[in-house]
């Protein structure tokens, strides 16, 4: 048989495979895949559960989303969202795809998914030439994903590396005594604004931030306030801001500890927790009730300043109920050292770019001032 005839006996047959756009009444069946494929990352494995709908933050996050399904003849065997984004380089808002929540269901079958996709995303494009770039995140450990992301699909290569650091709320924190921290007020927008605007531009990835995007924001991000804002302040002087989201309305994380001595470590912590009142840990596949650090800025990207804020909002989650606060930053940032004082875990992602254009540049020196966008991952 010649070489480009398709084998009717493989069982990866690639005339068999097709990805398909889908409608949101897909939903339901998106989640259910999530469920049968969480991801495995060393001694973790971790379901990102997205219900009661797989597409809140695609919305929240671009202003244009594409589902698209992966089908073996005509059953659902995988998928991905395209979420249409613009999104800083070198101080530039440009229009990126960000391709996330790739699932897939059958082994053997990730490579001619990356495949269809590619012949898909080098269509469309084509009428869409304002699209400069594609970008997605690989969960560092887990290695199907990794070696996929080695095969280099539209030309793609790892940038960089971003961190989601997991802050337990296992111990009593004391708040700084450096900075004055409190809830923000509808007066405080004047600062925080431009604070988070000028961090946004000076970091790859960043979305856009102006007054309209942020009140914006106030008005449709699902249950949030100004007063979930937090202040670091020099005498009337807004240093430093963060926003803490209870996102897990829509936004959940379920862990498996797949070892002896994850199970172990688990029962100990919660042997801890009861001894100092603390908030004990879900069971293994139980939601966590957590925090999400969704945006932030500091001025010069001062770590003590991300620690007070930290130091406040880690004091009133742990006596609310919550057992984690995540925050994300680039590898090599210095906002990493705010972690220091705390009991955490962190899980790192390779940050893949591919540029969907002839006249953008194809390669980027490996960045260190990448934004670590913990609303969508």
């Amino acid at each position: 048989m010649k070489k480009h005839e398709p084998d009717p006996k493989d069982p990866h047959n690639e005339s068999d495979y097709s990805v398909r756009e889908l409608s949101e009444d897909w939903n339901e069946k998106l989640l259910e895949i999530t469920r049968k494929t969480p991801v495995r990352s060393g001694d973790l494995s971790i379901h990102f559960d997205r219900s009661p709908d797989i597409f809140v933050l695609p919305r929240l996050t671009s202003y244009k989303m594409v589902p698209l399904g992966f089908f073996r003849k005509e059953q659902l065997i995988g998928f991905a969202i395209a979420s249409y984004q613009k999104r800083y380089v070198s101080g530039v808002l440009t229009d990126f795809i960000y391709l996330g929540n790739m699932h897939g269901t059958q082994k053997g079958t990730g490579q001619i998914f990356l495949q269809q996709l590619e012949k898909r995303v080098q269509r469309k494009v084509k009428t869409r030439p304002d699209v400069k770039y594609m970008y997605a995140y690989v969960m560092a450990w887990n290695r199907p994903a990794e070696k996929l992301a080695k095969l280099g699909v539209l030309g793609s290569k790892p940038i960089g590396t971003i961190t989601m650091a997991t802050l337990f709320t296992l111990k009593p924190m004391r708040s700084s005594s450096k900075f004055t921290v409190r809830k923000a007020t509808i007066a405080d927008s004047e600062q925080i604004i431009p604070l988070l605007s000028n961090a946004f531009k000076g970091q790859l990835l960043a979305p856009e931030m102006n007054q309209a995007v942020f009140q914006h924001n106030l008005n449709h991000r699902p249950g949030i306030t100004i007063e979930d804002y937090y202040v670091a302040t020099r005498g009337e002087e807004i240093i430093g801001t963060c926003l803490a989201w209870d996102m897990t309305a829509f936004k959940k994380n379920r862990i498996q500890f797949r070892d002896v001595k994850m199970r172990s470590i688990h029962m100990a912590y919660n042997l801890s927790a009861r001894l100092l009142g603390s908030p004990a840990l879900p069971r293994s596949g139980e939601a966590f009730r957590d925090v999400t650090i969704a945006e932030y800025a500091v001025r010069d990207q001062d770590p003590e300043i991300m620690e007070a804020l930290l130091r406040s909002i880690y004091h009133e989650c742990r006596n609310k109920g919550y057992q984690t606060v995540i925050l994300g930053y680039a590898a090599g940032s210095s906002i990493a050292e705010a972690i220091q004082p705390f009991i955490y875990k962190e899980v790192r992602s390779h940050v893949i770019i591919a540029p969907l254009q002839s006249d953008v540049p194809v390669y980027f020196h490996p960045e260190k001032n990448i934004y670590a966008d913990a609303i969508q991952i």
